[in-house]
């Protein structure tokens, strides 16, 4: 059993090795590919081959803290604006009962003065009358009201 592992490994391993070559020659003849390795960091890399090892590994490596930053990020800039919206919706709401209770208040004490100011001129114009008529009853029969007056 063990000298089956032994022959299948290296045959595992030049399939590997196949497969990448050809990966790797449809990478270079990529247009994208031949623009990048044209300019001098793809030249540097290309005769730097451990440097870009290291590239590719730190940024394989370093896709899974950026994405969990920019998740958080996300997730705290969703939660901020929910709590902002629902902070202003609150507020929004705080002062709209406010305006209402203000606004009844005001309708009240517009009902109370206008009835005052009623009152006091329904009263006035009686009084008014009153004086007045007695005024020209005075002037019309000056006898009979002086001696209304001395009764």
């Amino acid at each position: 059993m063990q000298c089956s592992n032994v022959v299948t490994l290296p045959r595992a391993l030049l399939q590997f090795r196949s497969s990448l070559h050809a990966m790797m020659d449809h990478m270079h003849r990529d247009p994208k590919m031949a623009e990048l390795m044209n300019t001098s960091l793809g030249r540097y890399l290309n005769s730097h081959p451990f440097f870009a090892l290291a590239l590719l590994v730190f940024g394989a490596m370093a896709t899974v803290p950026i994405g969990l930053f920019l998740g958080f990020a996300m997730i705290t800039f969703i939660g901020a604006t929910i709590g902002f919206v629902l902070l202003e919706v609150f507020l929004l709401s705080l002062g709209g009962a406010t305006l209402l209770c203000v606004l009844c208040g005001l309708a009240v004490l517009a009902i109370a003065v206008s009835s005052i100011l009623s009152a006091v001129y329904i009263t006035t114009s009686n009084i008014l009358n009153f004086y007045y008529s007695q005024r020209l009853l005075e002037k019309r029969d000056p006898v009979k009201s002086k001696g209304l007056q001395k009764q």
